[in-house]
């Protein structure tokens, strides 16, 4: 198994800490993992334009529907498109309490990060809910033919 490069290293460190200012239900540090004009579009399709909003929207939420909740997602593809800009596609799901991933809280996602004066953050986040059942249904008809 090769190493992966340091900018792959990079953005699965960003990743990591998106993920960990969540956990922590910092929406400052969430935030800072955006670029400034970033573009956030919730899987219930509220869409948020730029860092501030996601800001304010996540302090909110942190501090009320949100408060002590946690993410486990994973990174199921990262690839570069330009050494630049990557994407990041991943599985997970928001959890509260004890509660664990199953197949009605996992959603699929969507990240954009970008390079900028040689710092990773993420320019897009879009996700969706992931239907086990039509995904099941997608693969079976693709093998039929």
């Amino acid at each position: 198994m090769t190493e992966p490069h340091a900018d792959e290293r990079a953005v699965r460190a960003l990743f990591a800490a998106n993920t960990a200012a969540w956990d922590a239900g910092d929406a400052r540090a969430f935030a800072a993992t955006f670029t400034e004009d970033a573009e956030y579009v919730t899987w219930f399709g509220r869409h948020y334009a730029g860092r501030d909003a996601i800001e304010s929207s996540h302090a909110a939420l942190f501090t009320s529907y949100l408060k002590g909740s946690r993410l486990d997602g994973e990174i199921t593809r990262l690839r570069f498109l330009t050494p630049d800009v990557a994407v990041v596609d991943g599985r997970g799901a928001l959890l509260k309490g004890k509660s664990r991933r199953n197949r009605r809280n996992t959603k699929d996602y969507v990240y954009v990060a970008v390079r900028r004066e040689g710092t990773w953050r993420f320019a897009t986040f879009h996700n969706t809910k992931f239907h086990w059942f039509f995904d099941a249904m997608a693969a079976r008809s693709e093998r039929v033919r």
